[in-house]
């Protein structure tokens, strides 16, 4: 089973102080055909502590180590931004730990059983059988990547 990280203590956590610090947000989206002159449209500055941490307390990053969310275009190596206290919702993309290794699955209830499942298809879903212990760690709410 492809795990996010191997130990516990790789989680990232979200620094001390989240400092203010806004950058220019373009009111319209940029189109990924002819060019537009956007520069003549900036709104309000966004800051992305304010977009990216709804609680600094329940917030916690760390780096994907697996390609089994491919599907979603979660990649290895991709940073999550995961809160502990949101609520799962449908389709939510969660971490759990299952007898102490992370994984990042979607959960489906199943008759008779949970089953956590991939979005990539090289992966079988991962069934959770009575004794084992399945703990959710939070959801995933932001992939950042680097280009």
């Amino acid at each position: 089973m492809k795990t996010i990280n191997e130990q516990l203590n790789k989680l990232i956590p979200i620094a001390e102080e989240l400092l203010h610090m806004e950058v220019d947000l373009y009111a319209s989206p940029v189109k990924a055909g002819f060019p537009s002159e956007a520069y003549n449209y900036i709104e309000d500055g966004i800051d992305f502590n304010k977009l990216l941490v709804k609680s600094k307390e329940s917030t916690f990053c760390l780096h994907v180590g697996g390609n089994s969310l491919s599907g979603d275009g979660i990649f290895e190596g991709d940073l999550l931004v995961v809160d502990k206290l949101e609520e799962p919702y449908e389709n939510a993309i969660l971490i759990f730990s299952i007898d102490g290794e992370f994984t990042m699955k979607r959960l489906e209830y199943r008759q008779g059983h949970v089953a956590l499942l991939s979005s990539n298809p090289e992966f079988e879903p991962i069934i959770i059988n009575e004794g084992e212990e399945l703990k959710r760690w939070g959801v995933v709410k932001y992939v950042i990547k680097k280009f």
